[in-house]
């Protein structure tokens, strides 16, 4: 069984390791055994920025999107570990703002440093979460309230949690220029670890999916935003495939790092 960060390839043939927030639809989520199959947004939907204020794409300076991250705070972008770890600053930039990423709507703020979790190794070990420090404040984002313990309300079993962000919209398919939605589940520590094993690490990690699958995190925007009850309760991090029944989408528990996150806040400022 294959675990994955949902890898994309970055520019300069740098490999690293990406989830994208993606509502594919199960029939094409083996992209190998439906080629040329255009998917459908299945449990998802169309979004606006205006709606989802703390959104950010991370892009290397091509323009090229590789990660998705949230804004908890005018100049700092929570995202995953397994986005930041191994970047220079000076190759990321925060786009806020922006919908539709073929637009020039919102900001691009380069980032000046990133933090990456000092207990990191790899997506399944979990501490999968980074902090970036914008160059300059932004002022066409909302900053998210963090979830503050790792087992408060965020963390109920069947809790609305919103996904959102501009990944691929199936197994292995195509990215999307404008922002998606999607609903899912917060699921229960036992039925995780049922679809994981002993991977699955119920202190640093949530899930969250349909058990049908149809709606799920994909390619190309690790980082995002799991937020239920209008906080930022997880980052995304992995899964088995994209959508797939029974396998859940995995995020970094931002209730864990909440005081780790928050000692970064006050951290490269003047």
């Amino acid at each position: 069984m294959v675990r994955n960060a949902r890898t994309f390839a970055r520019a300069a043939g740098v490999s690293v390791a990406v989830l994208a927030v993606a509502f594919g639809s199960l029939t094409v989520a083996h992209a190998d055994e439906n080629a040329g199959v255009k998917p459908d947004v299945v449990g998802g939907s169309p979004a606006d920025i205006a709606d989802f204020p703390y959104a950010v794409a991370l892009t290397d300076a091509s323009g090229f999107q590789f990660c998705g991250g949230s804004l908890i705070a005018e100049d700092k972008v929570l995202t995953a570990a397994h986005c930041a770890e191994g970047q220079d600053p000076a190759d990321v930039v925060a786009v806020t703002g922006r919908t539709d990423l073929t637009t020039n709507d919102g900001s691009e703020t380069p980032v000046s440093d990133i933090w990456v979790h000092p207990d990191y190794s790899s997506v399944t070990t979990g501490a999968d979460v980074a902090v970036l420090t914008l160059a300059s404040p932004v002022s066409d984002g909302e900053p998210i309230e963090l979830a503050s313990a790792p087992d408060g309300p965020s963390y109920t079993p069947g809790a609305d949690a919103t996904v959102a962000g501009w990944g691929t919209t199936s197994e292995g398919g195509s990215s999307s220029d404008t922002l998606l939605q999607g609903t899912v589940p917060v699921r229960s520590d036992e039925d995780c670890s049922t679809a994981y094993g002993s991977e699955y690490d119920a202190q640093g990690m949530v899930c969250a999916g349909l058990p049908d699958g149809g709606v799920d995190a994909c390619q190309g925007d690790s980082g995002g935003p799991l937020v239920v009850d209008g906080r930022l309760a997880g980052v995304v991090s992995w899964g088995n495939g994209c959508a797939r029944p029974n396998y859940p989408g995995v995020y970094a528990r931002v209730g864990t790092y909440a005081d780790d996150i928050a000692g970064q806040l006050a951290s490269g400022r003047a």
